[in-house]
């Protein structure tokens, strides 16, 4: 079963969907989530958030921060750029 990867910003939704796999840069580093991931929060780093549902993929620019959230299965993230 795939991640529900939710992308938001201050003033509008960035991205909505599913996804096998992202790749989300945070204060401690790289952090790769696949589903079944165990539950976490973390601030965000500068860098690209990257997503990939089967053979498409997608990438989104982080320039001012924000944060991270797992938990079962769905990844919800809130950016300030």
């Amino acid at each position: 079963m795939p991640l529900k990867l939710k992308i938001v910003s201050k003033n509008k939704l960035v991205f909505e969907g599913e996804a096998d796999f992202c790749e989300i840069p945070t204060e401690a580093g790289i952090e790769g989530i696949l589903p079944k991931h165990i539950n976490f929060i973390s601030n965000l780093a500068e860098g690209q958030i990257k997503y990939r549902l089967g053979e498409k993929s997608g990438e989104i620019d982080i320039t001012g921060g924000g944060f991270v959230e797992v938990s079962s299965d769905n990844v919800n993230i809130m950016i300030n750029s």
